[in-house]
């Protein structure tokens, strides 16, 4: 026999095989109508989803035009509706769902998922998405920029006297021209900072410089004007380069100066029974300090006493409870209540200023996508010049025509926009990410995320809850429900594994009283084995306990392959020799576990499940998730050897877990990501979330790889229309003069396509 715990959900409709039934919707790309549930193809863009009838409508749809996004996930605010129904669609009828889930579904199922998010009473508003608490950049009018627009304005001056005529005074007023043009130039270099992201400047005004004086020598001296055209573009390519992509970086700058600014804040530390003032920059590891409500967090601590609703990094959207034991980044903002903590990280070691604001880990410095374009641009732009001019030299050409052909390649590949165009995607990568609430430990974990090609999930407490909850329990022989959940609560009593808390929260919710089971021995990833209160022996597990044990299942095998296949795990229960029950536990999906997978597939990352759940109940939460390589009945002792041979198969492995449960897999993947660990004392994982939202896990995974691919088009972009140049120029089809143009091209093209990628 067997009993069902919890009633079905009132108000949710099912379909023939038990699963939940939603209104249908058009498909966006024909318009035939398509169930959101069993959608063919589903496809993100920018935080929106989409279903589409078939795999041609999904290959065929533009979305170009689809620029509203969904509000983000929140773990205590508004919950989005795939998230809400992907949840409960793979959810059995005896789930014990709450009334007010119900209700809140039966408005879903009526509004046809056209409705906005689920909000909690207290919001006010629906979820901004959080490209919205981008810093707004000021246009700043300073003396560096004007000595730029005055070099580019001088450049194009020259090119433009070029129309009056050749005569020798006119020549040699074009060079005067180019001359102060290339002082204002260099005079901008002593006016403001360098930003450390440009190459040296030896690189960007070496050819304006050098071009220039030569114009200058060869106006007084003959009066030919060969070099006066190519110095003025020289000078116009690279002040207009330098300033398209300056204006290009104010939005970065603007929110590194922001993350300074507000880190900044002043505190209090506790000394005794005392407090004293504290400013940011003055907090040392292993201080504790006094944080209230309406103050920032200046530095990465862990809580030791209180708790606070805190909006968790800076730029948050939603606020959460934290109390002790958990961890909080610098930057995120107490609202109500007080906390205790001491401090983790202070200074440059803080998870938000790390590969931001620190001069020796700044990932636009180090990252080898940035890297490229800069050394492509001091390395490859002199050795071009030298390739260009032997190759004037081997045509007869004359000195100056070999000098203007050298300056003509330099000006094409030195450039600001193949210098720094890389930098710029990983700046606005790494941005991204921490307004999602995720930090990379480095620049070179930000660069291995990029790199990933597999993407494995430890599903508990990732893809699903972490909450497991007691759905049914079957009984074989003469015993009664009550007496198999006696024996189980007896064999968890004191566990704070989430299937010993569902136990144990079952049987005080029944009034049973759990058996006064002895002599316990935990088997992980197996069971519980003991002596029941009369004497017998007692085991409590998964199918490999009862096979370890010598106990035969094969009378309820029918039975628990049926649980298995509707997502439950059976928890098997013998006394003595003797099978006497199983257990049924049900665990939720986790909000945002489906776009979660989306992103690893839209990145072209294959996700993996790994579980010590059976194979069939594996495959249940696999087809609900869009997962088919499964790797189920994997102890957690055994997970980093499943990791290392995913690895050895040729591919690049990150691993979405949580520590300390799933340590042992985090450790040997390639780039480990820890829900809810930024801030926290340990910092050896690759990517760190101030929360546990698996989606922006998964976010980070995928925008690490859209900006390195984006860094290496970018200089591709940026160097391709110059190199072009120069090899036309080479075979006497192209003018020197026009290639740096050519170049500048490039550079306005790399830009703005920057400017066109999602933030």
């Amino acid at each position: 026999m067997d009993t069902e715990l919890t009633p079905s959900p009132e108000g949710a409709p099912l379909d023939s095989a038990g699963l939940l039934r939603v209104a249908e919707r058009p498909c966006d790309r024909c318009g035939k109508p398509v169930d959101p549930l069993r959608a063919p193809r589903v496809a993100i863009f920018h935080d929106r989803f989409h279903y589409f009838c078939s795999a041609a409508c999904r290959e065929e749809f533009d979305p170009t035009g689809t620029t509203a996004p969904l509000p983000l996930p929140r773990r205590m605010g508004a919950l989005r509706q795939e998230d809400v129904i992907a949840t409960l669609a793979h959810a059995p009828d005896d789930l014990g769902l709450r009334q007010k889930t119900a209700e809140a579904l039966s408005e879903i199922v009526e509004a046809g998922l056209e409705g906005g998010p689920l909000e909690d009473q207290d919001d006010d508003g629906p979820s901004p998405d959080p490209r919205d608490n981008a810093v707004e950049v000021v246009e700043p009018t300073d003396l560096p920029t004007l000595m730029i627009l005055m070099a580019g304005l001088a450049g194009l001056l020259s090119l433009l006297l070029a129309l009056a005529g050749d005569f020798r005074a006119l020549v040699f007023i074009r060079s005067v021209v180019v001359v102060v043009g290339n002082a204002a130039l260099v005079a901008r270099y002593f006016a403001g900072a360098r930003d450390a992201t440009e190459p040296h400047p030896a690189a960007l005004l070496g050819a304006p410089l050098v071009s220039a004086l030569v114009t200058l020598f060869t106006s007084l001296a003959s009066g030919s004007n060969e070099m006066v055209n190519v110095a003025g573009a020289a000078l116009v390519a690279s002040a207009a380069g330098i300033w398209l992509v300056q204006r290009a970086r104010r939005s970065i700058e603007a929110e590194r100066e922001h993350i300074q600014s507000a880190l900044s804040a002043a505190t209090r530390r506790v000394m005794g029974q005392e407090l004293s003032p504290a400013a940011a920059n003055e907090l040392h590891p292993g201080e504790e300090i006094l944080i209230e409500a309406g103050e920032t967090v200046p530095a990465d601590v862990s809580i030791i006493a209180g708790d606070a609703q805190v909006e968790p990094w800076l730029g948050a959207t939603h606020r959460e409870t934290r109390s002790e034991g958990e961890s909080l980044v610098a930057g995120a903002k107490v609202v109500q209540g007080r906390v205790r903590a001491v401090v983790a990280w202070s200074g440059l070691d803080r998870a938000w200023v790390r590969l931001t604001n620190d001069p020796r880990r700044r990932a636009e410095l180090i990252a080898p996508s940035a890297r490229t374009g800069r050394v492509l641009a001091e390395r490859g732009g002199p050795a071009l010049a030298l390739v260009a001019g032997l190759a004037a030299l081997a045509a007869g050409a004359s000195w100056v025509s070999v000098v203007a052909y050298m300056v003509a390649a330099q000006a094409a590949v030195a450039t600001a926009g193949v210098a720094q165009i890389g930098a710029l995607h990983v700046g606005l990568g790494v941005l991204a990410a921490l307004r999602r609430g995720v930090a990379y430990r480095s620049a070179a974990a930000f660069e291995k995320a990029g790199h990933a090609t597999v993407g494995a999930f430890c599903a508990r407490g990732t893809l699903l809850l972490g909450e497991p909850e007691v759905a049914s329990i079957e009984v074989f022989g003469s015993e009664v429900p009550e007496r198999i959940l006696a024996l189980v609560a007896g064999a968890e009593a004191g566990s704070t594994h989430p299937v010993g808390v569902a136990v144990t929260r079952a049987a005080r919710d029944r009034g049973v009283r759990a058996d006064g089971v002895r002599s316990l021995t935990t088997l992980p990833g197996l069971g519980v084995v003991g002596v029941t209160s009369g004497g017998e022996a007692l085991a409590v597990g998964s199918r490999a306990l009862m096979l370890r044990e010598r106990i035969g299942v094969a009378s309820a095998e029918a039975r628990i392959t049926e649980l298995e296949a509707m997502g439950r795990t059976a928890l098997l229960v013998a006394v003595g020799e003797r099978l006497v029950g199983l257990v049924g536990l049900q665990d939720g999906l986790r909000p945002g576990a489906r776009a979660a997978v989306q992103y690893l597939l839209d990145a072209n990352i294959e996700p993996v499940l790994i579980s010590g759940d059976a194979r069939e109940t594996c495959e249940a939460l696999g087809r609900s998730l869009d997962i088919d390589h499964i790797r189920p009945e994997i102890l957690p002792a055994d997970r980093g050897a499943e990791i290392k041979r995913l690895a050895d198969a040729g591919a690049q492995v990150v691993v979405f877990g949580r520590s300390p449960a799933d340590d042992v897999a985090l450790g040997a993947a390639d780039v480990s990501v820890a829900l809810a660990s930024a801030g926290s004392i340990s910092a050896e994982w690759n990517v760190q979330l101030a929360t546990d939202a698996i989606r922006d896990a998964a976010y980070a995974i995928a925008v690490a790889g859209r900006a390195r691919r984006e860094a290496r088009l970018g200089v591709l972009v940026a160097v391709l229309p110059g190199v072009v140049g120069v090899a036309t120029m080479a075979v006497g089809a192209l003018s020197p003069a026009v290639t740096p143009l050519l170049a500048l091209l490039g550079t306005g093209a790399a830009v703005l396509r920057s400017k066109s990628q999602p933030g």
